[in-house]
């Protein structure tokens, strides 16, 4: 028996924290895999040529960007939840490492890499210390209109940075608005062999997602590039250069105790921004397929996924929504395709860097900006701007502060942002005045059916939010002047508390003043569906006996429908 119970115990422990036990237990070999290893193949294609890219944009040696991939893939795969979710190098954790390690550079191409390593094993400590203690909820503060700003803005600013190499310039400037004037004021200065490599590699690109989309449009740019330089060998065009041959080393970064506070913030950075885009998109993908995210186990694979990255000489990773969306197409079923694609870039390493040393990086660049065009549109934020103009608003902010500022002091604004966001919608929640809607007799917000009409001589208020210190004062002051308003006067107010689902001590002195405030008009107050745990506090803060017995109702028909009951305050 003690037997059985422990297996039990082990099988349940898997189930919870392992997910991979659930999808290799059930997996339908004969059905799936054939899709699995077609999708795997079809990403690594992608990923392989996007990842040399990223590498460059984290101001590191292209290998570093596939070193990062296998772990990473494999990590995710055993611990993650999202079926098609692929865990690799990425445009924007590319961007905020440049920004973060070039702030503890001191210059040396060798502590670049280094310290992209580092901050990859720190990013996903935080990531992971994170899901341990269940800090999961830490993720909804980030407002998701002001990271979709965020991202926009930062694709926008690789791209202008990614011009140098599709022109064969050199690109200076503060921000990504001096460097596109500055890409600008070179005109005269464009490599015309360079340039035409790099606009034919970005024509070609489209091109084929457009008209051939089986085709995989990147390797096969890739690979056109590379044969133009064996066979042609313009000796004007930069290449890639020398990548090293064999899988990478193995350990710890060697880092001085000097770079650990930065190292800890530029984690806490990467995991804010790596972790909010992954999450996005497994979460494109989870209704499909049937995914039961949680954020703390995101936070486990994920974070485990960049200490794998780590620990293998890679940079950081995150969860990238071209290549999911590419896993998904190619009919993926399960991460069994993360493991075909973590091999593939291994065999990649072990027999095929040297075919990438001859690639233009104008090729490299285009495909970079390939990669990014659809991120980069500002246009997705005009869907938003019909639902919610002021967040929208905020996101065009965090765009422009990316566009002006650096990447580190974008993500401050952004986070800034989302917490005014989040304090002015406690502070002001939505609040609604009620009436009976002629066509059906229901009680309805009168700011949403603007014909539903009041009930004569009483004032019905809804308030959508827990009350507490935050909005206790809007409560009563919107409550007041709806009263105020009343044509012909008010005799009753009914509060309804339906979603006031929580409330703190200054809550509570709100509606005793309001009950209070009230009385000297002769307007008598009555709740209705309060919540058990509302009402529990209203009972022991003297509230329920200030308002008096036959004041509170189980549904709102029968708070407006009763008779005049006034209060006794005897209770």
């Amino acid at each position: 028996m003690t037997h059985v119970k422990s297996s039990t115990g082990a099988d349940s422990f898997l189930a919870r924290h392992v997910p991979s036990t659930q999808w290799i237990r059930t997996y339908r070999w004969k059905k799936w895999l054939r899709l699995d290893v077609v999708a795997g193949i079809s990403v690594a294609a992608l990923l392989i040529p996007e990842s040399l890219g990223y590498a460059s944009i984290a101001g590191v040696p292209p290998e570093v960007g596939l070193y990062a991939a296998p772990l990473a893939l494999l990590a995710y795969a055993i611990l993650g939840r999202s079926t098609v979710l692929v865990v690799a190098a990425s445009s924007s954790t590319a961007a905020v490492s440049a920004s973060i390690v070039a702030g503890l550079n001191s210059g040396d191409g060798t502590d670049a890499v280094t310290l992209s390593a580092a901050l990859a094993l720190f990013t996903g400590t935080v990531l992971l210390v994170a899901g341990v203690l269940r800090l999961g909820w830490v993720a909804n503060f980030m407002s998701k209109t002001v990271i979709e700003g965020f991202i926009i803005g930062l694709s926008i600013s690789i791209i202008i940075g990614q011009l140098g190499g599709l022109l064969g310039i050199e690109v200076t400037g503060e921000n990504a608005i001096a460097e596109f004037w500055s890409v600008l004021g070179q005109i005269g200065d464009w490599e015309p062999t360079t340039t035409a490599i790099g606009l034919a590699s970005l024509a070609l690109l489209f091109g084929l997602e457009r008209f051939i989309p089986r085709l995989p449009a990147a390797l096969t740019v890739v690979a056109l590039g590379v044969l133009y330089i064996v066979v042609i060998e313009p000796a004007t065009v930069a290449i890639v250069g020398d990548i090293p041959q064999g899988l990478p080393s193995m350990g710890m970064p060697d880092i001085s105790s000097s770079e650990i506070a930065g190292l800890v913030a530029g984690g806490l950075a990467v995991a804010l921004i790596g972790f909010s885009e992954g999450y996005g998109a497994a979460s494109s993908f989870a209704r499909k397929h049937g995914d039961r995210l949680h954020n703390n186990q995101e936070f486990i694979a994920i974070g485990t996924s960049n200490i794998g990255a780590g620990l293998s000489s890679g940079m950081v990773v995150g969860g990238s929504l071209s290549k999911t969306a590419a896993n998904d197409a190619a009919g993926a079923k399960s991460q069994l395709s993360g493991i075909v694609n973590a091999i593939l870039v291994v065999l990649t390493l072990l027999f095929l860097a040297p075919f990438f040393e001859n690639l233009p990086e104008a090729t490299l660049a285009a495909v970079v900006i390939h990669a990014l065009a659809h991120s980069a549109d500002p246009r997705k934020l005009i869907p938003m701007w019909r639902i919610t103009p002021i967040e929208t608003a905020l996101a065009v902010a965090v765009l422009v502060a990316v566009l002006v500022l650096d990447t580190l002091p974008a993500i401050v604004v952004g986070v800034v942002i989302s917490l005014l966001i989040l304090i002015y919608r406690v502070s002001f929640p939505q609040a609604a005045e009620m009436g009976r809607d002629p066509a059906t007799g229901e009680l309805e917000s009168r700011a949403v059916h603007g014909d539903a009409t009041p009930v004569p001589g009483i004032v019905i208020y809804r308030f959508d939010a827990p009350l507490m210190y935050a909005n206790a004062g809007s409560f009563a002051s919107r409550a007041s002047d709806l009263v105020d308003a009343a044509e012909p006067p008010a005799q009753v107010l009914v509060a309804d508390c339906e979603v006031m689902f929580g409330i703190d001590y200054t809550g509570t002195e709100a509606i005793e003043g309001l009950i209070e405030d009230m009385r000297k008009r002769n307007v008598e107050v009555r709740l209705s569906r309060v919540h058990t745990s509302v009402l529990d506090r209203l009972q022991k803060s003297g509230v329920l006996d200030l308002l008096g017995d036959g004041h509170v109702f189980d549904h709102i028909e029968d708070a407006v429908g009763a008779e005049p009951h006034p209060p006794t305050g005897d209770g």
